[in-house]
């Protein structure tokens, strides 16, 4: 399944332990090299002011246990400008880059190319806050972003809000339909609520996600804190999506920066919501998928 993403950045080494983070945000000191898209938004200055930059990411992980990780472009600070997760991941090899991409734009497929020279493993699709269209999965343009995806057999992240995923599943599968992309990965569990162990959030939409083979979904800090703030139980949720994907089509990562919370809390939580599984199928969920 994950068999281009672990070519490009794991080197699997078996045991409960180890762990990688395929969802870490950084957000950079140097305002002047890598500004930010609204620096004079309070919420964005906020987190300007409170850098995690990638040299902080490097410590938390040894501090943590972390191996390597992926570096997904913070759209909300960054928007579409890459440098600062291509450039931390080109300065140190346990970093990889994950770029936001405007499929808006009719040079979105000339973009993905040029950026996968630049170093990039995979492709991020986001809609912006209050955009009810697709246009960011597959507008006008998008045809081109899509087959430039599936040449280069590039890994792409896509990332649905509460109030798009239905629409964007039938969306994502008609797409999928059309471009033989190898692997896709939904973020945060595909942002569904979560009410119980029985309602866990598996709509139709998820299992009609769960019959593409190259479909895998990352469970992070945000659905991983809600379940815990309502006292639902992580590994039980998680039992019944690997019911449906496998153990090979979950994978953790942290969304440090976006999610509240030290990275040690963070990783702390992801490895608890796993703990009563085998440890060949921690060392999956944690680090070889």
């Amino acid at each position: 399944m994950h068999n281009i993403i672990r070519a490009k950045l794991y080197e699997p080494e078996w045991g409960s332990a180890k762990m990688n983070d395929s969802h870490a945000h950084i957000i950079s000191d140097d305002q002047a090299r890598y500004p930010a898209a609204n620096p004079a938004d309070p919420g964005i200055a906020a987190i300007l002011r409170e850098a995690f930059t990638a040299e902080r990411l490097i410590a938390q992980m040894d501090a943590c246990g972390v191996d390597k990780a992926l570096l997904v472009q913070r759209s909300q600070i960054y928007a579409f400008d890459n440098r600062y997760v291509l450039d931390a991941a080109a300065a140190n090899g346990r970093l990889k880059a994950v770029c936001n991409i405007d499929v808006r734009t009719s040079m979105c497929g000339d973009e993905a190319a040029r950026l996968h020279a630049l170093g990039a493993v995979g492709f991020r699709l986001m809609a912006h806050i209050g955009d009810k269209s697709f246009d960011w999965l597959d507008g006008p343009h998008a045809a081109a972003f899509w087959s430039k995806a599936a040449e280069l057999a590039v890994p792409v992240c896509v990332h649905f809000f509460s109030w798009n995923r239905v629409e964007g599943f039938s969306r994502l599968a008609a797409l999928l339909d059309r471009y033989p992309v190898p692997d896709v990965v939904i973020d945060h569990m595909t942002n569904c609520f979560i009410e119980s162990v029985e309602q866990c959030g598996i709509d139709d939409g998820v299992k009609r996600m769960a019959e593409w083979p190259g479909i895998a979904l990352k469970f992070t800090a945000i659905p991983l804190s809600s379940l815990a703030e309502r006292g639902i139980d992580a590994g039980l949720v998680l039992s019944a999506y690997m019911d449906l994907f496998g153990s090979d089509r979950l994978l953790w990562g942290s969304d440090v920066t976006q999610s509240k919370g030290a990275y040690s809390e963070i990783v702390t939580t992801g490895r608890a919501a796993v703990a009563t599984f085998s440890e060949s199928v921690q060392a999956q969920l944690l680090h070889a998928n």
